[in-house]
């Protein structure tokens, strides 16, 4: 039994950290670089990057640089972030190793000062529990994808939704996709249940909800996250 407790000590904080492996999270800066011969090099431009909860985004700065935003995707050994493409050499909860044909570099995870706009970034949005609490009309305001988008579909990229405070014929809400009619959306809300929106129509979709607060309504769908706002 003592040797059982032991080794399930030991593997459940790594099931855990590997149950996410194809997202990040957090905020990690540089603490180490090398050049490709693995010799330990001097450096200025210390490298930070945040990674965004509830999709796929990812903010990036060098010390003394500009901050750029973007998307991201995470597969195997490897992380794409648009403008670099990274080998991960290793990875875990608090370190991070990445090679390109520059450098390695050295990232450890830290926790940014409180009220620091990294600090509220990571902010982690109360559960969305019922339909009504996102009741009312919301226009996209952006678009973000972890994945290049080579052509978009307007028949399927989405331009507002409604969200009813009770069902109507027995649909909680509409989708309306950028080539829909003001009147005639592509899908309806069949359902809403653990953070999930069910939708029948052209086709069934699922979408999950990130956030809705602060005249804010976040989802997601296979990698591409919505931000609606209601406009008065």
């Amino acid at each position: 039994m003592r040797k059982f407790l032991i080794l399930a000590s030991v593997l459940i904080p790594v099931l855990s950290f590997a149950a996410d492996k194809n997202k990040l999270s957090g905020n990690w800066r540089e603490v180490s670089r090398k050049n490709i011969s693995n010799e330990v090099i001097e450096y200025k431009d210390t490298i930070k990057m945040e990674f965004l909860p509830g999709g796929n985004e990812y903010i990036w700065q060098k010390a003394g640089g500009f901050i750029y935003r973007g998307t991201y995707k995470l597969e195997a050994n490897a992380l794409d972030i648009g403008m670099r493409y990274f080998t991960i050499v290793s990875r875990n909860a608090n370190k991070m190793v990445l090679k390109d044909d520059g450098g390695i570099y050295e990232l450890e995870s830290y926790k940014p000062v409180v009220n620091t706009p990294e600090a509220k970034r990571q902010e982690v949005f109360a559960p969305v529990k019922t339909v009504q609490q996102m009741a009312g009309h919301w226009s996209v305001y952006k678009r973000t994808s972890a994945n290049k988008v080579d052509a978009i579909d307007y028949s399927r990229q989405l331009k507002m939704v409604d969200f009813y405070p009770s069902q109507k014929d027995g649909k909680w809400g509409a989708f309306f996709a950028t080539k829909d009619a003001d009147n005639a959306p592509s899908w309806m809300v069949e359902t809403y249940a653990n953070q999930i929106v069910y939708l029948d129509g052209k086709d069934k979709r699922q979408f999950t909800v990130i956030k809705c607060a602060d005249n804010e309504l976040i989802m997601e769908e296979d990698g591409v996250t919505y931000y609606f706002r209601q406009f008065k």
